[in-house]
């Protein structure tokens, strides 16, 4: 964990945005894998934001870390999105590591769910 003052939140949030855009323009383009990484990296970046804002931490890049300090952010609304956290996380560590074709299917899951992830974090933040 490491410490990042809060007032980052906003240009990570900022940055998740720019995945989700880039996400949704390989989808439209047929390049699945790449918008599978791309929603994975929104949600990171949301995520981030996520635990900058509420209590100043942010994982370093361990993802069982990430899904930690997710679930201690929560805490402070009562409110976390987990489930979506960490199937990003596998998504994006099976798609993006692995030699497996990703199919349109899971890659416009992935970037729908990338997308209520982010909108999710914009509203807690803001």
């Amino acid at each position: 964990m490491r410490y990042e003052p809060k007032e980052n939140a906003l240009q990570r949030i900022k940055d998740a945005g720019e995945f989700i855009d880039s996400a949704e323009d390989n989808l439209a383009k047929g390049r699945f894998k790449a918008a599978i990484m791309n929603a994975g990296d929104a949600v990171i970046a949301a995520n981030d934001a996520f635990t900058v804002f509420f209590i100043e931490e942010k994982a370093s890049s361990d993802h069982s870390e990430a899904i930690a300090i997710h679930k201690k952010a929560g805490m402070k609304i009562n409110e976390n999105r987990l489930v979506i956290l960490k199937d990003a996380l596998d998504e994006r560590h099976l798609y993006g590591y692995r030699p497996v074709q990703a199919s349109k299917n899971t890659a416009e899951k992935d970037v729908a769910n990338a997308k209520k992830f982010v909108k999710w974090v914009e509203e807690k933040i803001k």
